[in-house]
């Protein structure tokens, strides 16, 4: 009868220095490791490994059998399942080192101390770097990942290249596939992407079985040749994304020029200085005056600026001369007016402001400034009032991203605060804009974020491009003359089918997650350890994607409603039981 394993826990050496356990690994007889034959069991051996634990240390103290072949006469040790040739480590060890390389894209000269303060075991930095090279030699990346791809193909493939320094990474991504955006094929190189290197990575994605119907790229000269000659019956589609930028770059032109000719509405007047406690703030007038006189122009916002400036000065320094005809005091006068001590004393030497310029409504109780009825001009038509400009300047402000959304994107209340904006004294062209954006949405999408169909939006598109008003609009002239016959058409290709994919975004975060993944270890990593890492990835996602799905024990019900009856207490016993023993049977 064979001996099985064992498992033992000896006397504890030190409660806080290591727990020791005994696995006994002994078979009678075994194969031979070299020539196959039956190999009796000639004595017993004794080999330490260190294991992953949560509370405390662990030595384990594996003994194993020794086993001689009289064919051969070769001896040789049985090998435990969970321990490597001639390792310390256990494989577990090796997994949750790995894991935290790939999974968590941690640095690997990070990993030996967080293993130390999570599993009481800290291997070396250099033993990390070889595991990870000997789990990316286990694995076959076109020989058992790409078949495995094929297989389950969606149909839809996104090509993309990634820079990074002087690192380019050609991608291609199923963005249709059952557990999300799946690694097609790779191409890691150093310098530039030209055609020639697209084209050894398209006919290698072919002669590997990759037959798409539908391949999305960005809008590069590099794509459009090379996928017409490699897959002439796929659809090319643009990425609708990369097209959109443009646009939105227009309509975001045309809103900063708006903002730019709304004028600066002077400082708001302060609080009533007779309150308790009150006091004036410091007055800023931008600086020395100026030797030239600026024309005073309603369309020159800079002269304008500085004609409220000069008003407010004048006005100042009458308040201050008057004060001073009164016996107040130097600092009493900066303190009521809110003008620095220095400034205060430089008027008094200079001479008044003549009549009728500057505050002559001094009044005899030191009133300040600051309270007084202000002296500043009307802002200019169209405006009515300077409140309303500080409203409208405001609203700029805080509808800047909200201008820029799809309706089915906004809110009531930030529809609203659209709509304000839009009536407001400098709406003309901010309507104009907006229309432009909205019809280009209306292109691809109705009212609720529903696909078009093709007709509907080639209808759409027509009247877009014979729109003349947007001629009116540099930027907007500039875009709608770019979006060329032959461009709409490689657009909106995604309309003919309803699982055809519009944008490259698949092969985008997969890149973005490239990136992050370097970030750790860009410094320090060879191009073999970077592909390396990738294969690691892709192996552990085609592991996710395969495992079966485990079933929850509990679900936090924090936020949810409560839709069924919560189970009696035999009933949860039962599941439990139940959950046991399929996990002993599928171990």
């Amino acid at each position: 009868m064979q001996e099985t394993a064992i498992e033992t826990t000896l006397p504890v050496i030190h409660q806080t220095l290591c727990h020791i356990r005994q696995v006994r690994y002994i078979l009678p007889t075994t194969p031979c490791d070299r020539c196959g034959q039956e190999a009796p069991r000639a004595w017993d051996a004794l080999r330490t490994a260190i294991d992953i634990e949560l509370d405390h240390p662990v030595l384990l103290a594996v003994t194993v059998s020794v086993h001689r072949c009289p064919t051969c006469q070769h001896y040789f040790r049985l090998q435990p399942p969970f321990l490597r040739p001639d390792a310390i480590y256990t494989n577990r060890v090796v997994t949750k080192a790995v894991q935290s390389v790939i999974q968590d894209g941690m640095a690997m000269r990070r990993v030996p101390q967080r293993l130390a303060r999570d599993f009481w075991v800290q291997p070396s930095e250099g033993s990390i770097r070889r595991w990870c090279r000997a789990a990316r030699q286990r694995l076959d990346f076109e020989g058992d990942y790409q078949p495995w791809v094929v297989q389950e193909f969606s149909g839809v493939l996104c090509v993309d290249e990634v820079y990074q320094d002087k690192l380019a990474l050609l991608l291609a991504v199923d963005p249709r596939a059952p557990d999300g955006d799946r690694l097609v094929g790779y191409q890691l190189m150093h310098g530039t992407v030209d055609q020639t290197e697209v084209k050894a990575f398209l006919t290698r994605l072919k002669a590997a079985g990759v037959d798409p119907v539908e391949v999305i790229t960005d809008g590069s000269l590099l794509y459009p040749t090379l996928v017409a000659q490699v897959w002439p019956e796929a659809a090319h589609q643009l990425c609708l994304f990369h097209a959109t930028r443009p646009v939105t770059k227009a309509v975001g032109e045309v809103y900063r020029a708006v903002r730019a000719t709304v004028p600066r509405p002077p400082p708001p007047p302060q609080k009533d200085l007779n309150e308790p406690g009150a006091r004036p703030q410091p007055l800023n007038f931008g600086g020395r005056p100026r030797k030239t006189v600026p024309v005073a122009d309603a369309s020159d916002g800079d002269a304008q600026r500085w004609h409220q400036r000069e008003t407010a000065r004048q006005a100042a320094k009458a308040e201050v001369h008057a004060l001073h005809e009164q016996g107040v005091s130097q600092r009493a006068i900066a303190r009521q007016t809110g003008v620095a001590r220095q400034t205060v004393r430089l008027w008094l030497q200079q001479a008044p402001p003549p009549t009728g310029q500057g505050s002559t409504a001094a009044q005899a109780d030191g009133t300040a400034l600051a309270a007084s009825v202000p002296f500043f001009p009307p802002p200019p038509a169209p405006w009515t009032d300077w409140e309303e400009v500080r409203q409208v300047r405001q609203a700029l402000g805080k509808c800047r991203f909200l201008f820029l959304r799809r309706p089915d994107h906004l809110s009531a209340e930030q529809q609203a605060q659209l709509d304000a904006l839009l009536k407001s004294p400098i709406g003309a062209d901010l309507q104009l804009a907006r229309g432009f954006l909205l019809e280009w949405y209306g292109l691809w999408r109705d009212s609720s974020g529903r696909r078009q169909s093709w007709e509907e939006a080639q209808r759409r598109y027509r009247a877009w491009r014979e729109t003349r008003v947007y001629e009116h609009l540099e930027p907007l002239k500039k875009v709608q003359l770019a979006v060329t016959d032959a461009q709409f058409r490689r657009l909106s290709h995604f309309l003919r089918d309803a699982e055809w994919e519009a944008t490259s975004n698949g092969a985008e975060r997969m890149g973005r997650a490239f990136r992050h993944r370097q970030a750790p270890h860009f410094s320090l990593r060879t191009k073999q350890t970077i592909e390396d890492a990738l294969v690691l990835d892709a192996f552990e996602r085609k592991e996710q994607a395969l495992a079966p799905t485990p079933e929850r024990l509990h679900r936090c019900q924090r936020g949810r409603h409560r839709r069924a009856p919560a189970p009696t207490v035999l009933q949860f016993e039962e599941r439990m039981m139940e959950h046991t023993w399929q996990t002993r049977v599928a171990a």
